[in-house]
């Protein structure tokens, strides 16, 4: 027995973390049985709202092309993600930021107003019924009994298929692919400033990743924005702040579109992009973290769920498409994030963005790229449970392919189901009746996508 006088050679005590805060607000947040510090969370906070600050700019611009007022959409991203982040942070106590998914907004602006001819608030009417089925099965526990039944090469495979994702945005972001209608269509520009930025900023994460420094990341993001400003200057675009003209779509959303049949397909599209993105990104940002519990589940997993859902009615009132589990938390993971803490200062670093709005135009969009391509790698490289045997390579390369060609979570997950329900079909084995409905609905509003489009 290890004598009491002798506290160092004690396997992790409290104490072992200094600076980790004690007492109640220690044991709320689980800051020390997580492994974690105070120090630590508010830097991972910072970093995840570094690595997703880009939304607050480019989620207006994409609804304002829908006909949604900027303003409006400006103040549901700050405001309704900012306060859905924090509710996260303290209510679920995990560190996921939450703010508008890119592929609804990209649907509800380019698609259901722009292809389908529905008006922004119709569009948003329809957010706002997707995001109450989400409340209803959030409520019912039906998510968590899909999760539950998610068996462990799928947990692998949805890890790779988020890292994809992650490492794909960032590509996108700096130039190296380009895309139509939310595909990727070919390669870009290998040698231009934000090509350079994400190579600086990859080679000095990794760099400093190598020399165990847990700040990689953002350091590597802060030398690709020196850089790239050096090449391309400060930008000086306006961006809108404050909350001027933010009350233009308020409660402007059109409910009397339930009524109308053609709308229920666009509302099963969007309700499966969150609910099922949503699993896809909690369980593939939790895996292999103090995250998840040792049975594969993840503590606050039925509030998150619910906040998630809440945000996206929230936001649906105020001018927004929907809410999800940001994917661009990975790197505030990666920077040891494990608590809500983090989610609080990521949460009101977002809200404050109401005031301080201008100063983002100054931050390259094309720093974050470095970061997010190393967070992918991380990602894609690190210890894999469940995914050794055959059938699990076959779901995650199923995963990380459709990924890769569609640039969708949602049907990557789709595809991860299809195969892991035929495999147990075909080794006659009985599938989860969680695992035949999920694959039911999912190939289902996969396929309603592509037919309505």
């Amino acid at each position: 027995m290890t004598p009491p006088d002798r506290p160092g050679l004690r396997p992790a005590p409290v104490s072992a973390h200094p600076g980790s805060g004690h007492g109640a607000v220690d044991r709320y947040f689980r800051l020390s049985a997580r492994g974690s510090t105070w120090r630590r969370e508010i830097f991972a906070g910072v970093s995840t709202f570094l690595a997703l600050s880009y939304i607050v700019v480019v989620n207006p611009a994409v609804l304002s092309q829908g006909g949604i007022p900027h303003a409006a959409a400006f103040f549901a991203t700050a405001a309704v993600g900012g306060l859905a982040t924090m509710t996260m942070g303290l209510w679920a106590r995990l560190p996921f930021a939450v703010a508008p998914g890119m592929e609804m907004n990209a649907m509800i602006a380019f698609s259901v107003v722009g292809t389908l001819s529905y008006t922004w608030p119709e569009a948003l009417g329809m957010v706002f019924w997707s995001g109450i089925a989400m409340l209803a099965v959030s409520l019912l526990r039906l998510r968590e009994a899909v999760i539950h039944a998610i068996p462990p090469q799928m947990r692998s495979a949805l890890a790779a298929a988020v890292g994809t994702f992650i490492g794909l945005i960032g590509l996108q972001i700096g130039h190296l692919v380009t895309t139509s209608d939310g595909r990727l269509s070919g390669l870009g520009d290998w040698t231009g400033p934000p090509a350079i930025a994400l190579y600086t900023g990859l080679a000095v994460a990794l760099a400093l990743d190598a020399l165990g420094a847990r700040a990689a990341a953002v350091l590597g993001g802060i030398a690709a924005a020196a850089l790239y400003c050096a090449f391309a200057g400060i930008s000086t675009e306006a961006v809108h702040g404050g909350v001027r003209g933010s009350g233009a779509a308020l409660l402007r959303f059109d409910l009397t579109v339930l009524s109308d049949p053609r709308a229920w397909s666009v509302i099963l599209v969007l309700f499966a992009l969150d609910f099922f993105g949503s699993i896809a990104k909690v369980v593939g940002l939790s895996a292999r973290t103090p995250l998840m519990d040792g049975d594969g589940q993840v503590p606050g997993m039925r509030q998150a769920l619910l906040v998630d859902a809440g945000a996206t009615v929230a936001g649906s009132a105020a001018g927004s498409s929907s809410f999800v589990a940001f994917v661009e938390s990975a790197v505030g993971v990666r920077a040891g994030a494990r608590t809500g803490i983090a989610a609080i200062v990521t949460g009101l670093l977002l809200f404050s963005c109401l005031f301080l709005g201008p100063l983002l135009a100054h931050v390259p969009v094309e720093a974050t790229t470095g970061a997010l391509v190393f967070v992918a790698v991380k990602m894609l490289t690190g210890p894999r449970s469940g995914g050794a045997d055959r059938l699990g390579l076959a779901v995650t390369a199923t995963a990380v392919g459709v990924t890769v060609v569609t640039l969708a979570i949602d049907q990557a997950m789709a595809a991860a189901f299809l195969v892991t329900t035929a495999a147990s079909v075909l080794g006659r084995r009985r599938p989860h009746p969680a695992l035949w409905v999920t694959t039911l609905v999912l190939t289902a509003s996969v396929l309603l996508h592509y037919l309505r489009l």
